[in-house]
């Protein structure tokens, strides 16, 4: 288990040991007692050969119901027990005897004429009942602290399994089951509810005297339950002395933050396991959207999580609800309306604030920002043909604003207090034809202008280099303000940003930060590429998975129907290897102009450098630990199989031959779940692009490139049991 430092996350934790089974009981015929085991096997509908048969009557075929009708009260003292299939009674103080026979003596017993049936014939359809009856040694004890002068014995109760719970609390302490898993000897099943007692409970049973105080006291002191039913969630034989394992409560997330980065880490908690809830603040009272497009000619928002995809993955989204307050002890995040939430993990995703120039708003709605739906809703209703626009700041909001502003007709003067655009990202070569496709198109560039800009009610004044200029609009492009005021107040450590390590932790192991407002050691990134991968990171790191291969940041901008991208990360100081027209390559970075092939290529080149550079470097052991995957009849040969695992995620599981073969369910280069796919040869083919990889080594064959290997999970079976080891 990884272990947590001053900023990392907390290690998943292992089902913890909670308890031991002390006894295993049959009913093979329902009301009469029934048999102890050794072991038993449990299947879906319960202990196998368990209350498989009834008792009816020969007159009108009705089953009889002890406690309901008095003549039916002595069915406790005679029992039933499976001898190598076959059933056998003991009544009245005889000897076991073999089903036929028996029904006479249970005649005699009553004093009214029976027949024994099997379940199932639509004559006589099975009783509801849940599969099986847990109750726990503390229990019984409780109740003999409320009864001292009761017997007070298990056979009472008619429980399946009698299982020792020292390390959970309560008087009941199996109810601390209840809509949870856990495992019974490796074997998983599930709590579902209480299970309630009847007048059956007071009848004698063996050498058990009849006790009608024994449901009193269940009524009074609970609320007539007493242990629980459980679900079978795993077929297999249990045994004596198992132990009961409970496993963590799913986690509680809290995410502050409706937009890319809370959104989008959100879903992949769901997509790669996270059981428990999840929960988006988000101050706005939009559901979550794509920012990119605000300032790309209008272009509308795209929704990133839908109120259906949310409902669907069970992921709660509190619009406008906007988190005041933080405490980091209690764990809990206080709203603006004062609810307070308690969390498990939080991550911040508060994004930022456009900076603002004080003092020059007046409020006749002539000064503009850009960074929600409403600020580009505002400013694209104003940019019609002959308004003119001023814009101050020559970063990518500004130079996108200018590109979209000219082709709706605006007339645009772009101020820069700077000597080229972009100046803290670009390199001079690059950001000097980038002024050039700018004029070309129109764009009046003002470069190292100290403006001085006035709202008035008919315009915007500004002075500049010993000029007075006159615009309609002005918009304030001069880059964002981390929204980290939550977190300061905190006492997390802040620096206009919340640092981080590089999985978003920050000092506080509970609490994680992404987007815009998180500060990594490399330094903020504020584009989409960024908030989809920091998601990506936090989430995989709160769930304790592996990290995804690392890629090279990507960036991209549209201007006058020119498409701009970088890969990797640009310095404005670095020297130019290579040049070509429209395409700047400067080693470690590269920027092209409607290049798509070039920086393809560089990708490549930055993918495959760090595994030159490795290649002859020893490969360190995977810790593994050993894990139940499932029963091996429910992987038949030829088949390919999506198997859920709470702590790693989905797997694909595969029978080729005999053998059995367990990889990731999702393909290294797309989000493409391996397991609709097939096999074919050997390789399991990816449903999406076609790429094969090899079943024993997981190495990628007719492949798109810069496509990973899969990783191979090694698989065993073992008494009808298949198991798989996977990484810690």
């Amino acid at each position: 288990m990884r272990e947590s430092g001053a900023t990392g996350g907390r290690a998943r934790p292992d089902a913890a040991e909670v308890g031991q089974l002390t006894e295993i009981w049959r009913y093979p015929v329902s009301s009469l007692a029934g048999e102890r085991l050794a072991s038993a096997r449990l299947t879906l509908e319960g202990v196998e050969g368990d209350r498989a048969c009834g008792i009816f009557t020969r007159d009108n075929g009705a089953n009889i119901y002890p406690a309901r009708d008095a003549r039916w009260n002595a069915a406790p003292l005679a029992s039933a027990r499976l001898v190598d299939g076959r059933l056998e009674i003991k009544a009245g103080g005889g000897a076991w005897m073999a089903a036929p026979d028996a029904a006479e003596r249970l005649t005699k017993v009553f004093g009214h004429a029976v027949e024994l049936r099997a379940y199932g014939d639509a004559d006589q359809p099975r009783y509801g009942r849940a599969p099986l009856h847990l109750l726990s040694q503390q229990a019984l004890d409780s109740l003999r602290r409320h009864l001292p002068g009761s017997a007070i014995d298990a056979r009472r109760f008619r429980p399946n399994l009698l299982v020792d719970l020292p390390h959970l609390a309560g008087d009941i302490p199996e109810y601390a089951l209840l809509g949870r898993e856990f495992t019974l000897g490796g074997m998983r099943l599930r709590g579902t509810v209480p299970c309630g007692r009847c007048g059956f409970t007071t009848l004698p049973a063996g050498e058990l005297p009849q006790d009608p105080d024994i449901l009193r006291a269940l009524v009074r002191q609970y609320d007539r339950n007493f242990g629980i039913y459980c679900e079978v969630l795993d077929e297999g034989v249990i045994e004596l002395g198992a132990t009961l394992r409970l496993a963590a409560p799913p986690k509680r997330v809290v995410i502050v933050g409706g937009g890319q980065a809370g959104a989008t880490s959100a879903r992949a908690l769901r997509r790669l396991g996270h059981a428990g809830p999840i929960r988006i603040l988000a101050e706005e009272r939009h559901l979550p959207y794509e920012r990119p497009p605000l300032s790309k000619a209008g272009a509308p928002a795209a929704v990133i999580l839908g109120a259906e995809e949310a409902a669907r993955s069970g992921i709660t989204v509190d619009l406008g609800t906007p988190a005041a307050a933080l405490d980091l002890q209690a764990r809990q995040v206080e709203t603006a309306e004062g609810e307070v939430i308690p969390y498990d993990t939080l991550i911040l995703a508060t994004g930022g604030r456009a900076r603002r120039l004080p003092g020059l708003n007046r409020g006749h709605g002539r000064v503009h920002a850009l960074r929600l739906r409403e600020d580009a809703e505002r400013l694209w209703q104003v940019l019609q043909p002959g308004v003119r626009l001023f814009i101050l700041g020559g970063g990518w909001i500004g130079m996108e604003l200018a590109a979209a502003a000219r082709r709706a007709g605006a007339e645009v003067d772009l101020f820069l207090r700077g000597d080229r655009l972009a100046p803290r990202v670009l390199p001079g070569i690059v950001a000097d034809a980038l002024a050039d496709l700018h004029r070309a198109n129109g764009v009046r560039l003002h470069f190292g202008a100290d403006p001085a800009f006035e709202e008035h009610a008919d315009r915007i004044a500004c002075r500049s280099g010993g000029q007075d200029l006159s615009a309609d609009h002005l918009l304030v492009a001069i880059g964002m303000v981390a929204n980290d005021g939550i977190a300061r107040r905190a006492g997390l450590d802040c620096a206009d940003g919340i640092i981080t390590d590089e999985n978003g932790a920050t000092r506080d192991p509970a609490v994680f930060a992404i987007g815009d407002v998180a500060r990594p050691p490399g330094g903020r990134i504020e584009s989409w590429q960024n908030a989809e991968r920091q998601a990506e990171t936090v989430a995989r790191h709160i769930l304790g998975l592996s990290p995804s291969p690392s890629e090279p940041p990507r960036f991209w901008s549209e201007q006058f129907g020119r498409r701009l991208q970088i890969i990797g990360r640009p310095s404005p100081e670095a020297p130019l290897v290579t040049e070509a027209e429209g395409f700047w390559d400067f080693g470690h970075f590269a920027i092209g102009l409607d290049r798509p092939e070039q920086i393809h290529r560089v990708a490549r080149r930055m993918r495959e450098a760090p595994r030159a550079s490795t290649a002859a470097a020893p490969v360190a052991p995977v810790a593994r630990r050993r894990h139940r995957l499932c029963a091996s009849h429910e992987l038949p040969e030829g088949a390919l199989v999506r198997i859920a695992h709470p702590g790693h995620g989905p797997l694909c599981a595969t029978r080729q031959n005999g053998r059995v073969h367990v990889t990731d369910d999702r393909c290294p280069h797309a989000v493409a779940a391996l397991s609709e796919g097939f096999v074919d040869g050997g390789r399991l083919i990816c449903p999406l692009h076609f790429a094969e990889f090899d079943l024993t080594d997981g190495g990628p064959h007719h492949a798109p490139e810069g496509c990973g290997a899969l990783r191979i999970h090694p698989a065993t079976e073992r008494d009808g049991q298949i198991l798989v080891d996977l990484p810690t």
